[in-house]
């Protein structure tokens, strides 16, 4: 877009004043035509281009003005310069870097004095312009060293008319049109991927955040292609009757969606009825009138629709505004989202209500305020969607987690166990189950409280888990009890090679408790050296045979590990 913005710029300022005629040499760099235009309005649209030429000494022609807006309508602008071309290697194009002009009209005398005449405009099938493309472009008269009088005729409706053309040679066209291609290809991939992305979300978590957003999305790159002339020259180019009726359809449902987005990210009706009611009376209003100028356009139909777009606007920054002063978490990225999108549709409509000429900002603002609004609002959206799935999210994970050390639960534990005697049967491997007491558990508990018992719980739930190896099952299945399950080739010594580790690592200081206290395990090992498949109910009296046994442990003893065969 920044590369986009510096052609286009460097279009519309004057590279070099040009004397009368405008001479065109060699180099075929952009050239203003502003200082050697002469414009004329016609008030009825008919003088005829050999009436123009046979009275051009009598007709009020004046110099053009870049900052000059014609309202054409019922008229049409005529605008006439001379040029001559010096160098046979350039040929050299006219330029009208504006879409959606309703039709544009070149003539000009060949050396033989016979008229040619060119067209383009959104009222003509693209097959009948001069050089399909999004704008009007213009061969200007190859032979060399004539001088050569032009006359432009622009008919356009509803919208102030005031852009210039500009001259420059075919090489820079191409150029200068291959980059505008791939930065505009770059901004519609990208409105493509965030809208079926966002549908696709929507689908998933049956969110009708991201359902809107998708909605709001592909109306608006939808407006932006016709806004564009992209739409025309690749979507219907044998079409023209379209253009005119999808760019205030489209803009209008873009408007609406908008709306309809932020009603259902902000929810306005909790703070009033009254602006949640005029927020829904605006999204249908909107489009009911777009299809009324649709059927029968008129210029009051016209200020209407931007008057209901530019409240519209208001209105959205009141609910965002309103919902970020109240504490709305997700209003942040809202507002952030729509603040450029919002600056950018200024240009447009102050365009439209003739306040602001034609140009750079008027063409591309919205589609850089877009691109910059993309990311930013489906960013916001995923995080709302995270954070109110996320308690969800842990009461389904409550069947298989413990909620107080994040290990599996014995429910976990018992699936795990039934599907590793399957594998280590047909495999005829060994499997091993351990049971771990914290046996110091209560004394924690008594000595410093609650808090501090289940803090060694969770400190002995991860130094198993840093024992056990990325095929292991680790859970927690008792108040005091930990199980891990071994799977894998092992012996009876590799096992009992694990649990002294894991004893070990109980006895290191821990900074987390109070005076540094260790961690006392006992370790009951259930070693299965010929396992068969588990049944549900022989799983679990597995489980209970192993807690059964970590219980004797606690007799005073001292044996801290014990195997038993199962």
């Amino acid at each position: 877009m920044a590369v986009l913005c510096l052609h286009t710029m460097l279009l519309a300022s004057p590279a070099q004043a040009a004397a009368e005629p405008l001479v065109l040499g060699s180099n075929g760099a952009p050239l203003t035509l502003t200082p050697s235009l002469d414009v004329w309005l016609d008030p009825d649209g008919r003088t005829s281009v050999e009436s123009l030429e046979a009275g051009a000494d009598t007709l009020p022609f004046a110099p053009a003005q870049a900052d000059k807006k014609y309202d054409l309508d019922g008229g049409a602008l005529w605008l006439r310069f001379e040029a001559v071309v010096q160098d046979p290697r350039t040929a050299w194009k006219m330029e009208l870097p504006m879409s959606g002009i309703d039709k544009v009209t070149l003539h000009y005398r060949d050396s033989l004095g016979r008229w040619v005449v060119q067209q383009a405009g959104d009222t003509l099938p693209s097959s009948a312009w001069e050089q399909p493309g999004r704008y009007p472009v213009f061969a200007l008269n190859h032979e060399i060293g004539q001088t050569t009088t032009y006359y432009l005729r622009v008919d356009h409706a509803r919208v102030p008319f005031s852009t210039m053309p500009v001259v420059l040679g075919d090489a820079q066209l191409a150029t200068a049109c291959q980059l505008e291609s791939l930065l505009l290809g770059a901004y519609f991939g990208l409105a493509t991927l965030a809208t079926l992305l966002a549908a696709l979300i929507a689908f998933s978590y049956r969110d009708m955040g991201f359902a809107t957003y998708a909605l709001y999305m592909g109306t608006f790159s939808a407006a932006q292609a016709v806004f564009t002339g992209v739409a025309g020259l690749y979507w219907w180019p044998q079409l023209p009757e379209l253009n005119n009726v999808a760019i205030v359809v489209l803009r209008v449902t873009a408007a609406a969606s908008a709306l309809l987005f932020v009603r259902t990210i902000a929810t306005p009706k909790r703070f009033s009825r009254a602006l949640d009611w005029l927020i829904l009376a605006l999204i249908w209003l909107l489009p009911a009138i777009a299809l009324l100028d649709a059927a029968h356009p008129s210029p009051e139909s016209f200020v209407l629709i931007n008057s209901l777009i530019g409240a519209s606007i208001l209105v959205l920054l009141l609910v965002v505004g309103v919902s970020l002063v109240e504490g709305d978490r997700h209003a942040r990225w809202i507002v952030l989202g729509f603040l450029p999108i919002i600056l950018a549709a200024l240009f447009p409509l102050l365009r439209n209500f003739g306040l602001m000429t034609s140009g750079f900002l008027t063409q591309h603002a919205l589609l850089i305020g877009s691109a910059i609004e993309a990311p930013i609002l489906f960013y916001g959206l995923l995080r709302r969607v995270t954070q109110r799935g996320e308690p969800t999210a842990r009461a389904s994970a409550l069947r298989t987690t413990d909620p107080l050390t994040g290990l599996g639960s014995a429910r976990l534990l018992l699936g795990k166990l039934r599907q590793a005697s399957s594998t280590a049967e047909r495999y005829q491997l060994p499997c091993a189950l351990l049971l771990v007491n914290l046996s110091n558990l209560s004394r924690l508990q008594q000595q410093y409280g609650r808090e501090t018992g289940d803090r060694a719980m969770v400190l002995a739930g991860a130094r198993i888990r840093a024992a056990a190896q990325t095929t292991d099952t680790v859970a927690r299945v008792g108040d005091s009890h930990f199980a891990l399950l071994l799977e894998g080739p092992m012996s009876s010594d590799s096992v009992n090679d694990v649990a002294t580790k894991i004893l070990a690592s109980g006895l290191r200081p821990s900074m987390e408790l109070p005076e540094a206290d260790p961690l006392l395990f006992h370790i009951a090992i259930g070693y299965m050296a010929s396992p068969k498949k588990l049944s549900p109910a022989q799983a679990q009296a597995c489980l209970d045979r192993m807690m059964h046994t970590s219980r004797e442990m606690n007799d005073g003893s001292g044996k801290a590990i014990r195997m038993v065969h199962l």
